[in-house]
């Protein structure tokens, strides 16, 4: 840190508010443009840079020199930030959850009987095809394989097996997608 950092970073830990003021003035433009490259929800990462000068102002005592003032004040924040964002997801999924668990049981009993139906005729779907798509499209999506453990199992070439399986995909959007839709929208 340069002597003109180090007097600031002294005066803000002694408690002038001038001091943390111009470290936020000063490094307020990078903190922004590094937030957007995170998070594009602006409001977001504004009120994320409040409240991160107000941890440093609130914990001011406790924090050492750093090295480079500029890098430190921003590697905090992005963590700081990372942080927010984490915890907001998870709030949004615990509310998903909550919604999920107040349909009615009889709700969840629909749900599950549409879906068995639609596994159903993807099922019917599958076994219409050739026996070689179908057994491609087991081994792809349904035991997990990779294109070359697949080529070993089968001893296909790997361009076959992607031909293969884009024409077996092809076939069951036709046969399928309809479907899908109708899962979808109910």
């Amino acid at each position: 840190m340069n002597s003109n950092e180090s007097i600031l970073w002294d005066n803000f830990r002694n408690g002038e508010a001038d001091a943390l003021l111009t470290i936020y003035e000063l490094l307020y433009p990078d903190l922004l443009k590094n937030g957007l490259s995170i998070v594009a929800d602006e409001h977001q990462v504004k009120d994320t840079i409040n409240q991160f000068f107000l941890y440093l102002w609130d914990n001011r005592e406790h924090l050492n020199p750093p090295q480079h003032l500029k890098a430190y004040i921003i590697v905090s924040f992005r963590r700081k930030l990372i942080y927010d964002v984490k915890q907001h997801r998870k709030m949004s999924l615990l509310t998903i959850d909550e919604n999920w668990a107040e349909q009615s049981q009889e709700d969840n009993i629909i749900a599950d009987q549409t879906y068995l139906e639609l596994q159903l005729r993807v099922r019917k779907a599958i076994e219409k095809l050739p026996r070689r798509h179908r057994e491609l499209i087991m081994l792809k999506y349904y035991e997990g394989l990779s294109y070359e453990e697949i080529a070993e199992r089968t001893s296909l070439s790997m361009r076959t097996i992607y031909n293969k399986l884009h024409e077996a995909i092809k076939l069951l959007k036709g046969e399928v997608f309809w479907l899908i839709l109708l899962y979808i929208n109910r």
